[in-house]
């Protein structure tokens, strides 16, 4: 698979879970096995975050594809989104230590978040060199 190829199928991906956010509200997080009483995911200002949330998904999805048309022209946006990746890992570290360890899933999640993006910039910057010495 090229770079190109992965980063539209990640882009697939972000745009669908920006989707289900922004349609879903508080509700999505029920697919994260997030455990929400009732009361707490009926709260206006979750519903609204969740919403919120969704759209910079979907944007994120808009991007990655965007920037897999053209790695070179792009390379700076793309490594600004593996950082940002990166950082929403860490801030689920964070969120470890400050609460506990969430449901699987959401491990899951953070693996991707904390070893994706380092591989996905060494990916980028040896396609775009490549791409160079070819031309």
């Amino acid at each position: 698979m090229t770079l190109p190829a992965f980063l539209k199928f990640g882009a697939v991906l972000y745009a669908a879970v920006g989707l289900l956010h922004f349609v879903l509200g508080a509700g999505a997080e029920r697919l994260l096995d997030a455990s929400l009483p009732d009361s707490v995911r009926d709260l206006s200002a979750l519903d609204s975050q969740s919403r919120f949330y969704g759209t910079y998904f979907g944007m994120t999805g808009s991007l990655l594809w965007l920037g897999a048309r053209d790695l070179r022209r792009h390379k700076t946006m793309l490594l600004i989104l593996f950082a940002a990746l990166f950082a929403g890992g860490v801030s689920r570290l964070v969120s470890i230590y400050a609460l506990g360890l969430p449901s699987p899933l959401i491990l899951a999640l953070l693996a991707t978040e904390l070893v994706l993006p380092p591989l996905l910039w060494l990916w980028l910057n040896t396609a775009v060199r490549d791409s160079h010495n070819a031309s």
